[in-house]
């Protein structure tokens, strides 16, 4: 899966030696392989390498304590050095502009020769109360997050409501997405308020110990001075017993801690001391554990544009499945997808599962191509009431989907960048895992969304009927490919829904995707992105292009 990327992402350095044993209620798993630092220098694709930071709240670290300790007794004298490495260090941002600045909001249809006539002013009424007000580039899509999004977000966001349908969704060809750097497009919060957990096709055994603390603690969020949103008063660590000790000796709480057997080490959210701040704790923790990956728990959201619902009577659904993939997004209701269809559900942020309606678009569609799905659910509430998914949840995702030889795995998520999730992506890539990320939905100006951006996951982006640019796609080198995803009809079992969105591109190309590679393998994965890439429809300027990557992936 080589890729011309226009800059590059410093690399992590250090390795883990030896096997560290899983947390409690956590399946044993054989740890494989060097730490997550370990090997060659690691081509990022952009210097934009926000240094992470995060925040949250106070647990009894006596269980955590107990548990490092008897765990190093039996580890002997083995090599504590972690996973993030060396004195490397993600690079500036380089992406332009001023990185808070939310350039091209409420006016997308005028940047860089986007967006077609009826785009303008399409639905400034129906984003009041919603939480993207501050997206780049959102504003003027019809019926933009009102479609279904009641009881999600903060203020008067349930009161929304809209359509998502019409032309407002094309835009132009023409533009280079270059200019003024916007805030990344948290442009949806994530489907409907309540909604019941129905349809868990099996039982949560070995949730992470993190789930019963969100689930009982509406997370506090803080945006940093770059514009991206954290979890508040938390860091996360991502090393061994003996850099986890440092931490907790140094002052810090633990909240939860749980392993990652993909990265041969365990990842721990850490409350800060009083009136230490988020980044001081960063810096202060890597110099207590300069090999340990050490950053802020920041927070995603759902790739969504927009989405118009009309409920639907439930009905057998007839299935033939033609491959497997993971589903990395809210939960969703598996009895109303049909039988056979979800192969696995499991919570990272909550007590269980919850469907969604953003989840179950995207299973809903994977499903159409015949993809059996295992389902990871890694979104919790805010405190103001956005559905919002952590960096620690995520990546604890993307542990579990390895761990399960899920070989294509969709992510319809994007936020900031993470060296965390850098670390898990590269994993996957250097195992013959395929990531494949939602390019963003922040308008043509926005800075690149993650994980979308990172070396070793394809970026895919979203075009119409007529191969138009989605209006509030992102744009950059970093984009792989392009799909359908503007004004998509589909049915999730329980309503029929009209979308559009990179979120609805990515599963299309994931799909294909699967179908030709069943298991993880770094030679085979190389050839289908290979074969997808001869096979793409140029649509832009010949070859590679910031809009809509190496083209057109067909059905």
């Amino acid at each position: 899966m080589s890729k011309e990327k226009p800059s590059r992402v410093s690399p992590l350095g250090g390795t883990i030696l030896g096997a560290l044993a899983l947390v409690a209620a956590s399946t044993t798993l054989a740890f494989a392989g060097p730490g997550p630092g370990g090997g060659d220098d690691f081509d990022g694709r952009i210097e934009d390498a926000d240094a992470a930071e995060t925040g949250g709240s106070n647990l009894d670290d006596s269980e955590i304590r107990d548990d490092v300790a008897d765990e190093s007794s039996e580890a002997g004298d083995e090599d504590h050095s972690g996973p993030g490495g060396g004195d490397e260090e993600n690079g500036d941002d380089s992406d332009g502009g001023d990185d808070g600045a939310d350039s091209g909001s409420g006016d997308d249809g005028d940047n860089s020769g986007s967006g077609s006539g009826d785009d303008s002013g399409g639905d400034s009424d129906s984003d009041s109360g919603d939480d993207g007000g501050d997206n780049s580039g959102s504003g003027s899509d019809s019926g933009d997050d009102g479609g279904s999004n009641s009881g999600s977000g903060s203020g008067d966001d349930g009161g929304s409501s809209g359509s998502g349908g019409g032309d407002d969704n094309s835009g132009s060809g023409s533009g280079s997405g270059s200019g003024s750097s916007g805030h990344g497009g948290d442009d949806e919060h994530s489907g409907s308020g309540a909604s019941s957990n129905s349809g868990s096709n099996s039982a949560n055994s070995g949730a992470a110990e993190t789930n019963s603390h969100y689930a009982a603690n509406a997370t506090q969020v803080e945006i940093d001075e770059r514009g991206n949103e954290r979890v508040a008063g938390e860091a996360l660590l991502t090393g061994n017993h003996a850099e986890i000790e440092a931490a907790i000796q140094a002052g810090y709480t633990p909240i939860s801690q749980q392993s990652l057997p993909s990265m041969d080490c365990y990842i721990v959210r850490l409350a800060l001391p009083v009136g230490v701040g988020v980044d001081q704790a960063v810096a202060h923790l890597q110099e207590l554990a300069p090999n340990a990956i050490v950053a802020a728990n920041t927070i995603y959201h759902s790739s969504q544009g927009s989405v118009s619902a009309t409920p639907a009577p439930r009905r057998a659904r007839a299935f033939s499945a033609i491959g497997t993939m993971g589903v990395i997004d809210t939960g969703v209701d598996a009895a109303a997808l049909g039988e056979g269809v979800v192969v696995e559900q499991r919570s990272f942020a909550a007590a269980s599962p919850t469907a969604r309606e953003h989840g179950s678009a995207v299973a809903a569609l994977a499903a159409s191509r015949g993809m059996r799905m295992h389902i990871a659910d890694v979104f919790a509430r805010s405190a103001t009431g956005e559905q919002i998914a952590s960096a620690e949840s995520i990546a604890a995702a993307l542990d579990w989907m390895m761990a399960n030889n899920v070989a294509v795995i969709n992510v319809s998520i994007e936020g900031p960048n993470n060296p965390v999730l850098q670390a898990l992506v590269r994993r996957a890539y250097e195992r013959g895992f395929v990531v494949v990320a939602a390019a963003g939905n922040g308008g043509p100006a926005a800075r690149p969304a993650f994980p979308a951006a990172f070396e070793g996951s394809l970026a895919v982006t979203a075009i119409d009927g007529r191969d138009r640019p989605y209006i509030r796609a992102n744009r950059g080198g970093y984009i792989d490919f392009a799909a359908h995803g503007v004004d998509i009809s589909i049915s999730t079992g329980n309503e029929n829904l009209v979308v559009s969105g990179t979120s609805f591109s990515a599963p299309l190309v994931a799909a294909q995707i699967a179908t030709r590679l069943s298991t993880p393998s770094p030679e085979r994965a190389h050839a289908v992105v290979e074969e997808l890439r001869l096979a793409a429809v140029d649509l832009g300027v010949p070859g590679r292009d910031p809009i809509f990557g190496w083209g057109a992936i067909r059905d």
